[in-house]
């Protein structure tokens, strides 16, 4: 809602911003927290009721893609504006504290703890990574053809071989943040399973 209001109605909304991964998957997560609304309201009262293994992947697919822009921004970006001469939380003002910090911990942590669902493998997991190569595939080709300045700055001022590289590491960081998410889900509800617990799902 927030990506939304601030593309069509703020003052300095433009169409462009589509083009930023960020506002891209606050989008897709919202769409997936709608989904995940609906199940669950569906089947309030049905305590043994589980998200079917579909909308578990793509919810997958959504938080990491959220977490992979939460520690870009405080590992790569936020460096690179203080570098500069700005202000830290300047990254953090405004809309950007939603799009940069609050979305990305409450999707998690929804996923980790409040919506119930199938214990995800290793491969599985694989699909965390689908939203970030297809945009890295959009991106490079339009950084190439000077459709799109490199406004991430993973040219590092136009040496564009390091590009390549820069996304192979991103997506490898991507995979980690989805293993990771779905192993510390794996491990609390192996716990929960251990221990009797029974909650809402």
């Amino acid at each position: 809602m927030v990506v939304f209001f601030r593309i069509f109605f703020a003052p300095e909304g433009d169409v462009a911003l589509f083009r930023y991964f960020t506002n891209l998957c606050n989008i897709y997560m919202g769409f997936i927290s709608l989904m995940l609304f609906i199940f669950s309201l569906i089947n309030f009262k049905n305590d043994e009721y589980r998200l079917p293994k579909w909308l578990r992947l793509l919810e997958l697919s959504g938080v990491a893609s959220l977490l992979l822009t939460f520690f870009t921004v405080i590992l790569f970006i936020a460096p690179i504006t203080v570098s500069e001469g700005n202000d830290f939380f300047d990254l953090y003002k405004n809309d950007m504290f939603f799009f940069h910090f609050l979305n990305p911990i409450l999707a998690t942590i929804t996923f980790l703890f409040f919506v119930k669902g199938e214990k995800l493998n290793w491969k599985e997991d694989l699909f965390g990574m689908v939203p970030m190569v297809i945009y890295s595939i959009f991106y490079t080709i339009f950084v190439f053809t000077g459709v799109w300045s490199d406004f991430y700055g993973f040219t590092f001022g136009g040496k564009n071989w390091l590009l390549p590289l820069i996304l192979l590491i991103m997506f490898g960081v991507t995979f980690l943040l989805s293993f990771a998410s779905s192993f510390i889900y794996n491990k609390i509800e192996e716990r929960r399973n251990n221990h009797g617990l029974v909650t809402k799902k």
